[in-house]
């Protein structure tokens, strides 16, 4: 068990920083949680997908996903883009991305991280009952659109093979799919059928962060912003503590959970993390009227979705390898508005004279599908990182196994899948 006199720190504010905090506070351990920005939940976790979806734990590089990918670097609409100034700096994580993207592989980490997801997003339910997080939370479930046979039957596939681990998920045809969603009417005849998962949530990630934070230093922990972590301070294979932008802050036991920043930082002390940012976008329009869908709809094509959070409608999606670059270029907004066109005919007409925000995010994508969760090979520092798409997904239950390494409980899911250790 943590010495109540020796605070933990965990670095990085963001959705998985966060959870962790609160896991290791509600067990009485002290934190001491530093954040390089001026508030919390600034990065990936501000204005992302806002779905929890444990019926999406398969990784991006499926068998054939590379041949999209490498097609892309002449399409800028394409959803998966990778530019081309970024292709040096990708080849070794690359060249583990392929190795991880045959049937067995790649089946392997589905598993893995549906077993964390599902076991994550039933803790936020929990989570959000005992302490009242509102976050704007939806039970509605989330509904997934194909436009033809092969695609859906596929995704069905995959569906199935995961219901006998826990996945429930109904079949839907055109006229089914209306009935759950019926906003989808005007387009009934182009869809050839949808997959509804009933126990995925949509919410507000930056507002759960908010608010889960609010319960952290309730608890006592300490929240430190503008305050960037340099290095980590580690002598003879001994962790001393973070040099910070404010100075020194002395640690035996510390815990990176900056997302695709965590390789830079674990770099210099021998610890090599293969995690790329992978940027996606989002708009975000006020919605007052609550005009389109009533719960997250996903469109298969488009590697997209349109989410209701609240009163604002958001369209996020693609996947674009771009490094650490945050702009946001006006022709993949333009993706995104043509998603919305598509399955909304009419509805951007009616939303755009509103308040609208563009924004993009960077995903922390491990080559092999699967987070790194646990200890390294120094004493006492810990990571909790490489989420990918999956970061609301996956936090609270990450923040849960976390803790059982720092504390010796017993662990409440198989970490095997997640350990540092022969990873790379």
């Amino acid at each position: 068990m943590a010495n109540s006199e020796n605070p933990v720190v965990i670095i990085g504010g963001g959705l998985i920083g966060v959870a962790t905090a609160y896991s290791l506070t509600s067990r009485g351990i002290r934190v001491i949680l530093l954040e390089a920005d001026s508030g919390l939940a600034q990065g990936a976790s501000y204005a992302n997908g806002g779905m929890l979806t444990p019926s999406m734990p398969d990784p991006w590089n499926s068998p054939g996903a590379t041949k999209q990918l490498l097609g892309s670097i002449f399409d800028s609409t394409s959803p998966l883009l990778l530019r081309p100034s970024v292709i040096p700096s990708l080849f070794s994580w690359a060249l583990q991305f392929l190795l991880h993207s045959s049937s067995r592989k790649h089946l392997s980490a589905t598993k893995a991280n549906f077993h964390l997801a599902q076991f994550s997003t039933e803790l936020t339910r929990q989570w959000s009952h005992k302490l009242g997080l509102h976050c704007e939370r939806s039970d509605s479930g989330t509904l997934k659109v194909f436009r033809d046979k092969s695609a859906f039957e596929k995704s069905a596939a995959l569906s199935d093979w995961l219901a006998s681990f826990g996945l429930d998920f109904h079949r839907l045809g055109p006229t089914e799919t209306v009935a759950v969603e019926p906003s989808l009417e005007p387009v009934n005849r182009k869809i050839y059928g949808a997959l509804f998962y009933p126990n995925d949530l949509i919410g507000n990630a930056h507002l759960f962060v908010r608010e889960l934070s609010a319960q952290v230093r309730r608890l006592g922990a300490e929240i430190r912003l503008n305050t960037r972590a340099e290095s980590l301070v580690v002598r003879k294979g001994r962790l001393l503590g973070v040099n910070t932008s404010t100075g020194l802050v002395e640690a035996n036991r510390v815990i990176v959970a900056t997302g695709c920043t965590c390789p830079i930082l674990l770099k210099p002390i021998g610890i090599h993390l293969a995690i790329k940012p992978a940027k996606g976008y989002s708009v975000t329009f006020e919605n007052e009227a609550c005009l389109g869908p009533r719960l997250g709809v996903i469109d298969d094509a488009m590697h997209a979705a349109i989410v209701p959070i609240g009163r604002k409608l958001r369209i996020v999606g693609t996947a674009e390898f771009a490094g650490f670059d945050r702009s946001v270029p006006k022709e993949r907004i333009r993706n995104l508005l043509r998603l919305c066109d598509n399955l909304y005919p009419g509805l951007f007409n009616k939303l755009k004279h509103g308040a609208r925000t563009d924004w993009a995010g960077l995903r922390p994508m491990s080559a092999d599908g699967k987070p790194f969760i646990g200890e390294s090979h120094i004493q006492g520092l810990f990571v909790n990182g490489g989420h990918g798409h999956l970061g609301w997904t996956m936090a609270a239950g990450s923040a849960e196994l976390t803790a059982s390494f720092l504390t010796g409980e017993a662990h409440p899911i198989d970490e095997s899948f997640y350990r540092l250790s022969n990873r790379k």
